[in-house]
């Protein structure tokens, strides 16, 4: 690498050797951080006067040699000529110069001890020149310096000394001697030293800048400038410009630093490794961490990792604490590490330069180390979240403050949404907790398996006999007790649910009024839905086993619901839980407010929630179903099926199968539907409530396949669940209608029509898309005449309520009953519409198998009054806002997009069919469109009230579309659509 922003320094050494050359011998100090270039720019230099015929000597000092008397001047001597140098060789002889063993083990010839020779930072200042013992002999080095001084009247000399502060003390007292007599003299002395070891041969550097003829020279870091420079010699402009930005962040402008990057970035380029920064950090850069760190001082390296260990506590003050040394001590060397480039402000400049510092510890000293760090920060009363890392990095804990410390971490983990530290934490916490301590290990055991339950269930298995004994000693609370069921329910076992259930049970009798109360009611009425197999063998403290929907008010229901959605997002809540109140919404007709708490959940519960990920998305995918929007409803049973594996749901895999299930096969990819179906589910999910709904999914797709006996013996299977736990509703399972559905298919029209009327008497049967299904189906068993009031109100309630797939079959069958009348132009209207709304939610499959037999649609069809709809001059679009029309229009257009011709609408509405022909002129223009099939599909539907009381069949509380009563459902009464009678809800059907 050639010398990048130190050319000036290496023009400043040339002007001084050529006014040496003259006879001014000069001393020449290079001074900089470590690894900055130093040796670089000397032996540049060293090139450049060696060719112009001045005699060049070399010495490269090391710590390692520091012991070894004169042997920096012996690495001179090699480079003179051969009689010089044997004349040089005996001089240097260690007993003439002093410099013997017995000398070493006292004062060197600078007054240093052994003892002075210390870690940056920690050298003492007594040191002195004039500690000198009787035994030196100064004539022994003047006699090779001598020998020197002889050269130099023939050619002129430059020695280089690098790294001048490893130089043994025998070296050091030759280059005072030596500098002190270059006046008149063709010799330069050229030293490079480091910043860090100014406080090692301090005196010694004193020394040379007594005289004259000694000038500093500076080094310093690389600009980002000079980084870039560097890059575009060693690879490509392009690739300067983008990463020297990065390369100088990572390296302080360290020019070693950065060859090693340039040398992994190559590596990576060869190996075709992806690196999305552009920057690439590997063996070569490790290696050139180390070799600075090496290289320095051991006080620098153990100053180094201590900051590797601490991380971002490595304060000054903690970092002396820890290594046993004074504070100003730490400080120098944290800013001779600044300058190095390896840290910034006391910090690494990049993780890999942590990582390649606490890769040279050895396992057992990187132990001990952070136990020191972690009882450090335990004294010092620093975060638990802090001292845990440390004590998780050592891998045991023997203090006796440890447990509460990570559990206390596990908590903070918890809340910033990083499961996977929480679990390390308590799981060393369980290791050190006492094994007499039965309470502190059931606590944690509860603990671990709470977080664990967030991402992986299947591992909260291997905890459960631990927690059920420890809730059969009384060791677990009502809290940790609640988890115990929810984590027993999962994994289907259902006897040692009934027990915990038992236990809470009676705990909640014991104190109604506590502040838990409400909670434990909230977790009955879920178990009871969810899990009625387990809520039928243990009786609850009112007695009631009716599920919520059929003894609460639907306001009460909705409120309960929202208010437990409020306050279910924590650490140890139930994604279940939210689940139930989820659905609770939905059936009880608010999808809308369903969904929007749905996607609440799903944003606060951040990363690492793998659970709650999995049932929200599955919840979201039953909503969407609701809605008709079977590409969401799809996405999202993947969704939740991918987030979590098979054996994570356990039985509960059943519900994302269903939706799966329901929206493949509505959609028409019935190959999809049938390999979903081929996956299996554990036998205890009988035993829950996603059975039921798996059941029915699975007759839908018999049925959307042309397999009614299948789909037959699957609702029947369904029915029978429903009813055997109590759970027959409606709104919750409509398994009624779907049998009608497989009877009409077999052309069992009159057991069909008795389905349908016992599901209208069913609690809960008002619901608008229970009641739409409800007529839909049921139309199919009346006379033709009957059915288009019934199919109108029908598809006002799915309009009311948003289910497109479920309106797309109702206008088919609208279409259908138009043409078997004879209406052949309302059917084709009708039909389009139809077609239309269903390739919006992909159910075109589903929708034809509705539409008439034999009915051709073109663009021209069904353009009734076409001189009012060819005026707007509009094309087909489909706008976001529908408030610009009044209310007789929305009347006219309501009454259009479902197929009425002008005259019908004329009748209905009691006004001309001028009037409509105009209001009509002025929709379409409004809404910028050309004709009937063109109207958007989300007309308001409230102005179709007036008419709906034109047909008994239709009338009773219960009739008006988007209607929900407020009285208690087992109160409702049921008319019979077809004839007009009255039974009771729990009665049977008059014929």
């Amino acid at each position: 690498m050639s010398l990048v922003e130190r050319e000036h320094l290496l023009d400043q050494l040339d002007a001084i050797f050529t006014a040496g050359a003259e006879g001014n011998g000069h001393v020449v100090h290079v001074g900089g951080p470590g690894a900055s270039g130093k040796t670089a720019l000397v032996r540049a230099f060293g090139e450049r006067v060696s060719g112009g015929g001045a005699l060049l000597l070399t010495a490269t000092c090391s710590r390692a040699e520091r012991g070894v008397s004169g042997g920096v001047l012996a690495q001179f001597a090699a480079g003179l000529p051969a009689e010089t140098t044997e004349r040089l060789g005996r001089l240097l002889d260690a007993e003439r110069l002093g410099c013997g063993p017995e000398h070493q083990a006292g004062q060197d010839v600078l007054g240093r001890t052994a003892s002075d020779q210390v870690a940056p930072g920690q050298a003492t200042h007594g040191q002195g020149i004039q500690g000198q013992t009787a035994r030196r002999q100064p004539h022994a080095i003047r006699e090779a310096c001598e020998v020197l001084f002889e050269v130099a009247r023939t050619r002129p000399v430059v020695l280089v000394a690098d790294d001048v502060e490893y130089a043994d003390a025998c070296t050091l007292q030759a280059l005072l001697y030596l500098q002190r007599r270059l006046s008149g003299t063709r010799i330069m002395l050229v030293l490079t030293e480091s910043d860090h070891s100014r406080h090692v041969n301090a005196l010694f550097r004193a020394e040379l800048t007594r005289v004259p003829w000694f000038t500093p020279v500076r080094v310093a870091p690389l600009s980002p400038r000079g980084v870039a420079r560097i890059l575009a010699e060693e690879l490509d402009q392009r690739t300067a410009t983008a990463l020297a930005p990065a390369y100088h962040a990572m390296t302080g402008g360290n020019p070693l630093l950065v060859k090693a990057l340039v040398q992994d970035h190559r590596t990576a380029v060869l190996t075709e490794e992806d690196h999305p920064d552009g920057v690439t950090t590997g063996e070569a850069f490790g290696q050139a961490v180390l070799a600075c760190l090496h290289r320095w001082e051991p006080g620098m390296l153990d100053v180094v990792r201590a900051v590797a260990v601490l991380g971002e506590n490595a304060t000054p003050e903690l970092l002396g604490r820890l290594l046993g040394r004074k504070t100003t001590s730490v400080v120098e060397v944290l800013t001779a590490l600044n300058h190095t480039g390896l840290l910034d402000d006391g910090r690494f400049r990049h993780p890999a330069v942590r990582a390649a510092v606490l890769g040279d510890v050895g396992a057992d000293g990187l132990a001990a180390s952070h136990q020191r760090a972690a009882s450090l920060l335990y004294a010092e009363g620093l975060p638990s979240a802090d001292i845990a890392a440390h004590l998780a990095a050592a891998g045991a804990a023997t203090a006796p403050w440890a447990v509460g410390v990570l559990r206390d971490a596990a908590d903070t983990a918890l809340a910033e949404h990083r499961p996977e530290r929480a679990v390390e934490f308590l799981k060393l916490a369980r290791a050190t907790c006492a094994e007499d301590d039965a309470a502190g290990r059931a606590a944690l055991a509860a603990a671990l398996a709470t977080v664990q339950w967030r991402t992986t269930p299947s591992v909260v298995s291997r905890h459960l006999p631990e927690l059920r004994d420890a809730s059969e000693r009384g060791l677990l609370g009502v809290r940790e007790t609640r988890a115990l069921l929810r984590y027993q329910l999962w994994f289907g076992r259902t006897t040692e649910a009934r027990d915990t259930l038992r236990r809470l049970e009676e705990a909640a009798a014991e104190s109604p009024h506590s502040p838990t109360a409400t909670e434990h009611r909230a977790l009955r009425d879920w178990v009871r839905w969810l899990h009625p197999a387990v809520a039928a063998a243990v009786p609850s403290g009112t007695g009631d086993r009716r599920p919520a929907l059929a003894r609460d008010h639907q306001e009460d229901l909705v409120a309960a619901a929202e208010r437990l959605l409020r306050n279910c997002w924590a650490p140890d809540s139930a994604p279940e839980a939210a689940a139930y109140a989820l659905f609770t919404l939905a059936v009880c007709g608010e999808v809308g407010r369903a969904k929007h708490w749905c996607d609440t959940l799903r944003a606060d519960v951040g990363t690492g929630a793998a659970t709650w990920k999995a049932v929200l998305a599955d919840v979201r995918a039953h909503l969407a179903l609701l809605e008709g929007d079977l590409v969401t409803a799809e996405r999202q049973a993947r969704l939740a099926l991918t987030a979590l594996s098979s054996h994570n749901w356990g039985p509960a895999i059943a519900s994302p199968l269903a939706a799966l299930v329901l929206a493949t096969s509505a959609a028409g990819k019935h190959d999809e539907a049938e390999a979903q179906l081929k996956r299996s589910i554990p036998v205890a999910a009988q035993n829950t409530w996603h059975w039921a709904v798996y059941l029915r999914a699975r007759g839908q797709a018999h049925l959307a396949a042309g397999r009614p006996h299948a789909a037959l013996a699957d609702f029947e299977a369904c029915g029978e669940v429903a009813v055997h736990w109590d759970l027959d509703l409606p709104a919750l399972l409509p398994w009624r209608s779907d049998l009608a559905q497989a009877y009409l298919r077999l052309n069992r029209i009159d057991r069909a029509g008795e389905l349908v009327l016992a599901q209208l008497e069913r609690p809960t049967a008002d619901v608008p898309r229970v009641r739409g299904v409800s007529l839909r189906v049921l139309s199919s068993s009346i006379e033709l005449k009957q059915r288009l009031p019934m199919l109108r109100e029908a598809a006002a309630l799915f309009q009311g309520c948003g289910d497109q797939v479920e309106l797309s079959v109702a206008l088919a069958l609208l279409s259908s009953t138009h043409h078997a009348l004879g209406e052949f132009g309302a059917a084709k209207v009708v039909a389009k519409r139809a077609l239309r709304m269903a390739e919006g939610c992909q159910a075109e499959a589903l929708c034809r198998q509705f539409l008439p037999r034999g009915l051709v649609l073109d663009e021209a069809d069904g353009e009734e009054e076409a001189g009012a709809e060819v005026e707007s001059g509009g094309t087909a679009h489909e706008p976001d806002d529908l408030a610009t029309l009044s209310t007789a229009e929305r009347r006219v257009a309501a009454l259009a997009a479902l197929g009425h011709t002008n005259r019908e609408i004329s009748r209905k509405l009691y006004i001309t069919v001028s009037t409509v022909e105009q209001h009509l002129t002025r929709v379409y223009r409004k809404l910028k469109v050309r004709r009937r099939t063109d109207l958007p599909t989300g007309l308001p539907m409230g102005a179709l009230d007036m008419w709906a009381a034109e047909a008994p069949s239709v009338t009773g509380p219960q009739a008006a579309p988007g209607h929900t009563s407020g009285h208690t459902p087992v109160q409702r009464t049921a008319r019979d659509p077809r004839q007009g009678a009255r039974s009771p809800s729990g009665g049977g059907v008059r014929r």
